[in-house]
């Protein structure tokens, strides 16, 4: 991510906060994301830093003239802001709607919902292979994404998965869904730790890692509990590209290293 882009995020979930957080305003951030991956000629332009401000809002303000009031005023101080590259801007409308629905969804644990839907996909190979399918619509994978969810999790989870599989992007859905639990954790002010265990945690072992984390990283984390046998006694902490590695086997190997050196 480019500097230009790294501060034009931070000004455009700002300009977020102006916003009544609605699904129409979501929705309506999703189909413009959409909008631009399907007009390479238009997300180049809107994404065009050198270009003349007045002829972005008009470009725009054409492009859009069929979302939300809101959207169409949001999107305006998007184009206005520099963008490192074109498909950056892209990538902006879609985390700021993902934002705008971790805020519709209030109570619901949607950063759990999200890495549960890409549990259940990943257990099906059929599923994966259909979901990430180059070859299928748009609309055929989001059918096939609420045929799998729908009516079992929140409307926000199955609108995210939905708008991701209809605009992948040559990313994969385990990625992308990682990443959309991990806005939704930042928008609710936490970061994100996949904790992988043998055995559920207990309540103490849960509070542990918690503050453990906590402390490391200088904010509070949603701990996210992953199941895994491999990883026999202690815990594999995961929070971002960083692992912290507490397992048994773990330190019986780094033990054997140490003696073979």
């Amino acid at each position: 991510m480019g500097a230009q882009t790294t501060q034009s995020l931070v000004k455009a979930r700002a300009s977020l906060g102006g916003y009544t957080a609605t699904s129409e305003l979501a929705s309506s951030l999703f189909a413009a994301a959409l909008g631009l991956s399907g007009s390479k000629a238009l997300r180049g332009a809107l994404g065009d830093s050198s270009a003349d401000q007045k002829a972005l809002q008009a470009l725009a303000k054409g492009a859009f003239a069929s979302l939300s009031t809101d959207a169409r005023a949001l999107i305006g101080e998007l184009v206005s802001l520099p963008w490192s590259s074109a498909n950056d801007l892209q990538a902006a409308l879609e985390e700021l709607g993902i934002r705008t629905l971790a805020e519709v969804s209030g109570g619901s644990d949607l950063v759990g919902e999200l890495l549960a839907i890409s549990s259940l996909i990943h257990s099906d190979p059929e599923v994966e292979l259909a979901v990430g399918s180059k070859r299928a619509s748009a609309e055929a994978k989001a059918t096939l994404v609420s045929a799998l969810v729908g009516g079992k999790v929140s409307p926000e989870a199955e609108a995210i998965v939905r708008h991701l599989v209809s605009d992948s992007r040559g990313r994969r859905i385990g990625r992308m869904l990682m990443n959309s639990a991990e806005i939704v954790a930042d928008q609710g002010g936490k970061g994100l730790a996949v904790v992988s265990v043998a055995k559920p945690l207990s309540a103490a072992q849960h509070t542990h890692i918690e503050q453990l984390v906590e402390k490391k990283y200088q904010r509070p984390h949603y701990i996210a509990q992953q199941i895994d046998h491999s990883v026999v006694g202690g815990a594999r902490i995961r929070v971002g590209d960083d692992v912290i590695d507490g397992s048994v086997a773990t330190r019986l190997q780094d033990l054997r290293m140490k003696l073979a050196g």
